[in-house]
């Protein structure tokens, strides 16, 4: 099974990049476009595992304390950059993010998965490239995006995902909920 640790996303902001992305869409056939509901922000991708190993993943997952944060969803860019982009995405502003990312990642490297070689670098993606790259004209009609606002939120909360390939696109189902608490004063 292929699987992987992201938070979930809430109705508005998928609505408001669902939004976005119908605005876009017609400007390029050199994008494969997130399906709205398949929107999320992934915190480790770990990929392909036997079944039995989503135990010790919830294990390693269970009684992870930190406090509950806010995520700003507000901008757009592509990765690697405007000239070759292969990736589109929104951008995302949030204090612990990228902290709580590598407690996760130092976890599931304990128990055998790679450690992240890159940086973690929040954002949402929103369309990969079809083939080599994206073309120029979603990276030109994207420009007045560059500091939109697509909405707040608080995460409170992040899922253990599985993800199926299908010819149509993935299908993601979620396996376990972990809940942000904050650490007990000492």
């Amino acid at each position: 099974m292929r699987v992987f640790i992201a938070i979930d996303l809430p109705q508005d902001v998928r609505d408001a990049l669902g939004a976005l992305q119908r605005d876009l869409k017609s400007v390029t056939d050199s994008a494969r476009w997130v399906a709205p509901d398949a929107i999320h922000l992934t915190l480790k991708f770990i990929g392909e595992i036997p079944e039995q190993r989503t135990e010790e993943i919830d294990g390693a997952l269970v009684g992870l304390t930190w406090k509950p944060f806010t995520v700003t969803v507000a901008g757009i860019g592509f990765f690697p950059g405007n000239r070759s982009p292969r990736v589109f995405w929104a951008g995302l502003e949030a204090n612990s993010m990228q902290e709580l990312a590598e407690e996760i990642d130092t976890r599931m490297e304990r128990l055998g998965f790679e450690k992240e070689k890159r940086k973690f670098r929040p954002h949402i993606t929103l369309a990969r490239a079809r083939d080599m790259r994206i073309d120029a004209s979603l990276v030109a009609a994207s420009e007045k995006f560059l500091e939109h606002a697509f909405g707040s939120f608080t995460v409170d909360r992040f899922y253990l995902f599985q993800s199926h390939l299908k010819p149509t696109g993935a299908v993601y189902n979620r396996l376990s909920q972990y809940l942000l608490e904050p650490r007990s004063p000492a």
